[in-house]
């Protein structure tokens, strides 16, 4: 945002007045100019591997309009309920805003009028990460489902807010299947079997049996045995896929996390149980 004139006065008090304290945005400021204040949060920067240090300011006119407005998780969810609520701009607009631009060769941008366009979790997704010295930020808006993430964290170039709002996303649309506590069982049982490089072929399609044919077996003894036992196995995500039912588990231990899923067909039996490393 650049800030310029509007009818004699500075945009930013200009949207102050029209825009952000009738959205009840009461606490934005401009930090292209100033530091944020003494009771406000330190943004820090570390060298390489050395410890963390308080972080210096940009110099002013440095942020320009790439991140001059500054505000708490709160106010930033109030933005985001206004593009739910469709305020601001017509409804033509939000549309136009959220619809992925292509390239002249037909290729997807995924990126829309200033913000991501994709799908999480399965569900349409608008997002924008953010970054300035001391200071990194993710917003994710799912508008379809008038939900929002806000991350904001106070240290540059560290990734947390990325994974941070990916870790809430499941939880915004975990389903209420009664039957996920036995299928976790049933998932971690088939894992730790997989450790040994044994299944249970009565729990699977004739498919799925002979994909786990004993070479496969082997390996998948020879990679996820001396991992030993998990410090935790949860579900994270669950949806409907070509008829099957898909889950989506996160398997940690002290050195990896990996990411298992299972693909169900309506009379129970398992059409897949893959294993993969989380990136």
């Amino acid at each position: 945002m650049i800030i310029e004139k509007v009818s004699g006065m500075p945009l930013l008090r200009f949207l102050q007045q029209k825009v952000f304290t009738p959205l009840g945005m009461t606490s934005v400021a401009d930090i292209d100019q100033e530091r944020l204040g003494d009771t406000d949060p330190i943004g820090y920067m570390r060298y390489a591997l050395g410890p963390l240090r308080p972080a210096p300011k940009e110099g002013k006119g440095w942020l320009f309009a790439a991140g001059e407005l500054a505000m708490p998780a709160q106010d930033l969810a109030k933005w985001d309920i206004s593009m739910m609520d469709q305020k601001l701009l017509k409804p033509s607009s939000y549309r136009e805003m959220g619809s992925d631009v292509s390239l002249r060769n037909g290729l997807a941008t995924n990126y829309g009028l200033g913000v991501s366009v994709g799908s999480q979790a399965g569900h349409r997704a608008l997002s924008h990460g953010g970054e300035v010295s001391g200071f990194t930020a993710q917003n994710v808006v799912f508008p379809d489902d008038r939900a929002a993430i806000v991350v904001l964290t106070n240290q540059d170039a560290a990734s947390a807010a990325g994974p941070i709002a990916g870790g809430i996303t499941p939880l915004l649309f975990a389903t209420n299947d009664p039957a996920t506590p036995a299928k976790l069982e049933q998932a971690k049982k088939i894992f730790a079997d997989l450790q040994q490089g044994k299944i249970d072929r009565s729990l699977f399609t004739s498919n799925a049996n002979a994909y786990f044919s004993e070479q496969a077996l082997q390996d998948f003894a020879t990679g996820l045995g001396p991992l030993g036992t998990p410090q935790s196995f949860t579900q994270t995500s669950q949806g409907l896929r070509g008829g099957m039912t898909l889950r989506v588990y996160i398997v940690r231990f002290p050195q990896k996390v990996l990411r298992a899923w299972t693909y169900e067909m309506p009379d129970g039996k398992l059409e897949q149980y893959q294993i993969a490393a989380q990136n």
